[in-house]
């Protein structure tokens, strides 16, 4: 099987747009949360996210589509800066573009309008299947969509919902498609955004967000003993991946090599971790033994870690599980600090986390870390960046209903 290099990233986030203001956050530890502006959010106990506030140049067709539903341009435009950091000007139909997401973006208004003012649901059908209709909900692959559209035709190109680990499955799959052949070059990554009345209002009835609006931009507290839930965040992140034979022989910048990915599904809650995190911990060592290296190899490690309560400590635990003898020894950064929760784009915002961990030779720091809460013991890096040499990082990404994905990313002058 082929080696596979990562090309190109590109990323829109709330601590920046472009992979050199995304980086110099995160090393900063510099927030980018803060009071929603996006909607009226005075009657929400929930008033905090993580918005992006430097708005993509957009094509107008794009530009039409984000208005509706902003995580469009946001997908959009992480795609565009991976393919050009790759220097890859054209998609052809030995590529394939796989993109994850969560949920539809829906016209409130409209639905609302629908109930109070017409005789029947017939009638709202009718009204929406006219031509030239604005629709109730995006579709979710209208991102994958408009990229081909933009970019050019590939071979195949795929959308998948699958809560928090959505685009890093849709890395791990395009991994996967380059090293057996099945493809010659993967555009993979994820688009968000809840940033919204429903989005928002359903995280907060769910229970895992924080209320505690006075904290501001320290609101996102992974592993510290004040933590009080995660912050949502919203945003887009996009690799492109090719073999890494192929690709050093064209002389292409090579800014990692993926090795090993590994996936599994609790089935525990639609909501809730098993508390065992044995899910957690068999998608980290599959992707270890899927890289063939061993737990002690890895020099560092990003975690989840959304801040809530449950979620942490059975990550923890999961690490300490999988890292039994040398988990004191493994730092662990916690990006959602200062990103909040970018839901299905946050694997692959994090993924460009360790692979600009792995080219600078810097592990970010988790800068509201104060105190270690219990059950949440590991070898944190708190309030300033740490040095990195290593060679391997683990990224983890675990989502609702049991989703667990985990990416071992290797330094490209790895061998």
């Amino acid at each position: 099987m082929r080696r596979v290099a990562v090309t190109g990233f590109g990323v829109v986030s709330a601590v920046g747009t472009g992979r050199e203001r995304f980086w110099d956050a995160l090393a900063a530890g510099r927030s980018g949360i803060g009071r929603i502006t996006r909607f009226d959010c005075s009657t929400f106990a929930v008033q905090l996210a993580g918005e992006v506030r430097e708005s993509p140049d957009l094509p107008a067709a794009v530009a039409r589509l984000a208005a509706e539903d902003p995580k469009v341009g946001f997908g959009w435009a992480a795609c565009r800066e991976a393919l050009a950091c790759a220097g890859v000007s054209r998609l052809g139909p030995e590529a394939l573009v796989h993109l994850g997401t969560s949920l539809e973006a829906f016209d409130l208004e409209k639905v609302a309008g629908a109930g109070a003012g017409e005789p029947d649901l017939a009638q709202v059908a009718r009204r929406y299947l006219e031509r030239g209709s604005r629709p109730f909900q995006i579709p979710l692959d209208a991102a994958t969509q408009l990229v081909c559209e933009s970019f050019g035709r590939p071979g195949r190109a795929l959308t998948n919902c699958s809560a928090c680990a959505a685009s890093a499955q849709a890395i791990g799959h395009g991994f996967r498609a380059v090293r057996s052949g099945a493809c010659e070059l993967a555009l993979c990554g994820g688009f968000d955004s809840m940033i919204n009345p429903l989005g928002v209002g359903g995280f907060q009835l769910l229970g895992p967000l924080t209320f505690d609006n006075d904290r501001g931009a320290s609101a996102c507290r992974p592993f510290d003993a004040s933590r009080s839930g995660t912050v949502l965040g919203e945003g887009a992140a996009a690799l492109v991946l090719e073999p890494l034979e192929k690709a050093r022989s064209e002389g292409r910048a090579v800014l990692a090599e993926v090795a090993g990915y590994g996936s599994t599904l609790d089935a525990y809650s639609l909501s809730a971790p098993d508390p065992e995190g044995d899910g957690a911990a068999r998608a980290m060592l599959a992707a270890l033994e899927d890289a063939r290296i061993r737990p002690e190899a890895v020099g560092h490690l990003n975690a989840h870690g959304t801040g809530t309560r449950l979620n942490d400590e059975v990550e923890a635990a999961a690490i300490r599980r999988v890292f039994a003898g040398c988990w004191q020894r493994v730092p662990v950064s916690a990006t959602k600090s200062v990103t909040g929760h970018l839901i299905g784009a946050a694997g692959a915002a994090e993924a460009g986390a360790c692979l600009l961990a792995l080219g600078r030779g810097v592990l970010p720091p988790n800068p509201w870390l104060e105190k270690i809460a219990p059950g949440c013991e590991l070898n944190h890096v708190a309030k300033t960046p740490g040095r990195f040499e290593g060679g391997c990082v683990l990224s983890n990404s675990f989502g609702f209903g049991g989703q667990n994905a985990a990416l071992v990313f290797r330094r490209a002058d790895g061998g």
